[in-house]
């Protein structure tokens, strides 16, 4: 396609190219992925992006009426409306930004994943998610955000003073650094009263304006994108309870004590499961940390319910008794209300089962021993705890160190790719992972190290097989690696090593390991006057691989020298069925050797079709028609013994081909077989055919047998 000349023309080619994209989408949900119908519109639609020539990314805006592309509207078109406009708009797609470099596989993606998205439901993953999981980077969706809509009522005029005067303050704050969104910067509020002043309300306004720690809590769970199965909903203070105490800690120190008490009446107003869960998870750990959150909500506390939650204290891991006195001093509790909360605590902790309060160390360790060096910390804070460093210790910490000094980093190196690989989306991406580590494993083959290239090229192998049926792009750019690695040097290589101990145990393994990636490069051995006895060392044990290497070899055996053909054809003899046909391609009146081993082949195979084509040649009475015999007495008895009664029972193969007739009927009378008895009669009769004598012979010859 040209490149448009002006405007209207690039309106016009844009606008084709969205018709046959949409026309792939549909088939997309018609049909399989796989099939034929799909595989023509994606390349169909591809070439019409490739000859729009563009110059930048095309950036298509999706409406509630209309496709804008380049913010004009494209031309009504039904297909486009019905697979296009309407799934995205109801999948929440505000635009598509479409790259210059997108390819075909970036299309077939596109239209399986709107087929997806269109049959899915609101908590599904959405269409950027689902794109960004298969590893599209050149089509990018962004989403339209979904709105909450959260009702304010009226606020009374102390709390709109109190408002603009947090308002002032926050604006005379000076700012360090850039804007920290607590939550995604696209959600936010939409003002539904057209009365109301508000021009925008932030987060720290919400807080005022709200006055209710729970209901904030309830607010900001609305605002996670990533909310699951309504879990923020069933317990949003204990979820959203950092938020909502950094929320109201922006506000001013009067303000945010009184928010906090409320905080503190919430926390009270749970159940007692809900708040031992909160107290364990966040206060209490706050409160030791020295927050002003977890020493303003305790004292809000009735002395007994603080006693309880005191006595949760030894519920941690490693908690010791110096715990309790450091939490008391964090609480700056007035002495009488602390003589009068111990013994509250002693009791709690008198009626509570023992337990041994160094269980789950191990799980708890790294948390402790962890000193972050900021001011206000007090050594005392450490004293609260248990820890030692012992023998056992020491010995652990040096056998880790050295561990580390004595590990192979490119060992290490191999593995972090090869699970990259595994994990990555992208073939692209995959390839060029890959094709760094290629080198690396080719200096294995190099060095010799026979042990090591087995067990990586075994490894890589894997990636291929465990994604081939949900990433097959991925699972062709893994073996496209492979079949780097093994070059001629490679083969060359392994077929040196054929013959010795070291090859018995390794080079089965590596063969298995390259799989057909080791095809190319054994051919083209063969096919070289210099390597073709080395490459023929190979031929055993690639034939051990026959099964996986077979199709690779049957695709290329049409374009093979003879040579070539015939060790080509022994391999395909090996792999069983499915192959009698790319065997029988090549039997050749011309070619006896080559015929002679394609015959062998099909007779190693053994299947009805094999036998059938091996029959066909001995009918055909060529010059192939003596090795085509030897091929068919090497099938299994049963099965040879079948295909030459049916031979011998018609009589125009008997007229046509006397000498081979009489062969076949002397091999088949060795068997002894009854059911030769009924062809013996048909043919006793020849022998009175005396105008021709080697057909009278053959019926002499059954006479005699009956």
């Amino acid at each position: 396609m040209p490149r448009p000349a002006d405007a209207s023309d690039r309106r016009q080619a844009i606008a084709e190219f969205l018709q046959l994209l949409a026309r792939a989408a549909r088939q997309f949900r018609t049909y399989p992925p796989t099939s034929t119908l799909c595989t023509e519109a994606i390349e169909a639609c591809h070439r019409a992006f490739v000859g729009l020539s563009l110059d930048e990314p095309i950036l298509v805006r999706i409406t509630s009426q209309h496709l804008l592309v380049f913010d004009e509207p494209v031309a009504a078109d039904i297909a486009i409306e019905h697979e296009l406009r309407r799934p995205l708009h109801a999948g929440h797609v505000g635009s598509i930004e479409i790259e210059r470099s997108a390819g075909a596989r970036d299309w077939t993606h596109f239209c399986a994943r709107l087929a997806q998205v269109r049959r899915s439901s609101r908590e599904a993953p959405t269409l950027a998610e689902r794109l960004m999981e298969a590893g599209v980077a050149a089509i990018v969706p962004r989403m339209t955000p979904r709105p909450e809509v959260i009702r304010l009522v009226e606020s009374p005029a102390p709390v709109r003073h109190l408002l603009a005067t947090e308002r002032a303050r926050q604006a005379a704050a000076t700012t360090t650094g850039p804007a920290q969104y607590l939550y995604p910067p696209d959600k936010g509020w939409v003002r539904l009263d057209p009365t109301a002043d508000d021009t925008s309300i932030s987060l720290v306004d919400l807080t005022l304006l709200v006055n209710d720690p729970a209901r904030l809590a309830s607010t900001l769970a609305r605002l996670v994108d990533d909310a699951v199965d309504g879990a923020d909903a069933a317990d949003p203070l204990r979820d959203r309870y950092d938020d909502v105490v950094t929320l109201i800690g922006a506000l001013e120190p009067r303000l945010g004590r009184v928010l906090l008490a409320k905080l503190s009446r919430a926390v009270l107003d749970l159940d007692g499961d809900r708040r031992r869960a909160l107290l364990r998870r966040s206060i209490l750990p706050h409160l030791l940390d020295g927050r002003v959150d977890g020493e303003a909500i305790l004292n809000e506390f009735p002395d007994v319910d603080l006693a309880e939650a005191l006595g949760l204290l030894f519920d941690l891991e490693m908690a010791s008794p110096q715990v309790l006195p450091l939490a008391l001093d964090q609480l700056r509790l007035a002495a009488d209300r602390r003589s009068r909360v111990v013994p509250l605590i002693e009791s709690t902790l008198a009626t509570r089962p023992s337990r041994d309060r160094w269980a789950g160390f191990d799980q708890q360790a790294e948390k402790l021993t962890r000193v972050e060096a900021t001011s206000g910390r007090r050594f005392g804070e450490f004293a609260a705890f248990d820890l030692s460093i012992d023998d056992a210790t020491r010995a652990a910490l040096a056998e880790a160190r050295d561990a580390i000094a004595t590990s192979d980093t490119t060992d290490a190196w191999l593995s972090c790719v090869v699970r990259l690989a595994r994990l990555e989306p992208n073939p692209a991406t995959v390839g060029s992972l890959l094709g760094r580590a290629v080198p690396v494993v080719q200096g294995f083959v190099r060095q010799e190290r026979w042990r090591d290239a087995a067990r990586w090229l075994a490894r890589v192998a894997d990636v291929a097989a465990q994604v081939e049926a949900t990433r097959p792009d991925v699972a062709a750019a893994v073996r496209d690696a492979l079949a780097r690695a093994c070059d001629r040097d490679a083969v060359l290589r392994l077929a040196a090593l054929c013959g010795t101990e070291t090859g018995r145990a390794y080079v089965p393994l590596l063969l298995a390991a390259f799989g057909a990636s080791v095809v190319p490069a054994w051919l083209d051995a063969l096919a070289s006057t210099a390597d073709r006895s080395a490459a023929m060392r190979l031929r055993p044990v690639v034939c051990e691989c026959a099964v996986t290497v077979g199709r690779a070899i049957a695709d290329r055996l049409p374009d093979l020298p003879g040579d070539v053909a015939v060790a080509a054809v022994g391999v395909l003899g090996f792999a069983g069925a499915g192959f009698e046909s790319a065997i029988a391609s090549t039997l050749s009146e011309t070619n006896e050797a080559l015929s002679r081993e394609a015959l062998r082949a099909l007779a190693r195979i053994a299947t009805q079709k094999a036998a059938a084509l091996i029959a066909a040649q001995v009918e055909s009475g060529g010059a192939i028609q003596p090795v085509a015999e030897e091929a068919l007495w090497r099938l299994p008895a049963a099965l040879a013994l079948t295909k030459a009664r049916d031979l011998l029972g018609r009589r125009d193969f008997v007229a046509r081909c006397p000498q081979s007739a009489a062969r076949l009927l002397e091999r088949a009378a060795h068997g002894h077989d009854a059911s030769l008895e009924p062809i013996l009669e048909t043919l006793a009769p020849l022998r009175f055919h005396f105008w021709n004598p080697a057909v009278a012979r053959v019926g002499a010859r059954a006479r005699n047998l009956m």
